[in-house]
Formats: C-alpha cells, sequence, structure tokens
C-alpha cells in the first residue's frame, strides 16, 4: 500500500540499493508488509530550487492510516538515507506525507474501502 516517489535532478548512482533502503524505512515504521510497497525513483529531472539547480528532490510518501505521530520519525529517517546515499544537503530536501482515503487507492482491480 505505501508508495514512496522521489523526484531529483542529480543521477542517482545505485538506485537499487537506495530503493531497498528507503522500502525497510517507511515498512518498518509503518508495519507494513514490504509485498505491497512501492518506491519509485525519478532521477536526472529538471529542477530548480532557491534560485539554482545545485542537487534537490522532492519526496511524497503516500499510505493508508498514515499516522500523524509516525511523521517527524520518517521525514528524519528518509531525509538522512537520501542525503548520505545521493549526497543531497537535507535543506534541499522537501517531503510531502499524504494519508491516502482507502476508497480512493485501489489495488488488483479493487479500492480498499
Amino acid at each position: 500500500m505505501p508508495c514512496l516517489e522521489v523526484t531529483t535532478n542529480i543521477r542517482v548512482q545505485d538506485k537499487n540499493k537506495l530503493m531497498r533502503s528507503l522500502s525497510d524505512c517507511v515498512c518498518t515504521e509503518l508495519c507494513k508488509a514490504e509485498t505491497y510497497m512501492m518506491v519509485i525513483i525519478n532521477d536526472d529531472v529538471s529542477m530548480f530550487f532557491g534560485g539554482n539547480e545545485e542537487p534537490v528532490a522532492h519526496v511524497t510518501l503516500s499510505a493508508l492510516g498514515l499516522k500523524d505521530e509516525l511523521i517527524g520519525k520518517l521525514a528524519g529517517d528518509l531525509t538522512e538515507m537520501i542525503q548520505t546515499q545521493a549526497g543531497i544537503e537535507s535543506p534541499r530536501i522537501y517531503i510531502v506525507f499524504k494519508d491516502a482515503e482507502p476508497g480512493k487507492w485501489a489495488w488488483d482491480g479493487r479500492t480498499f474501502a
């Protein structure tokens, strides 16, 4: 159910390692099975932030039942992973958290409502 999408203007050198790390982090924090976890890396995208084209990332985490008390820890952990593995400084990483409505999220042809 969780879907984490990272968009960045750099070329991520080891996408597989980053995707696995991010997947493990989200699944652990949300107590979700990795069977349903999706990670998307959109790298080498034209992006402009803060008046320049220095390395930057925009991250969106969508999940069913995303609890407010988990967002702070996830924000720190995801930022640290992206900074460490992709080399993007933390002030240049935006993360958007979306608590999806079960009736507006589908898998295998059916919504979760």
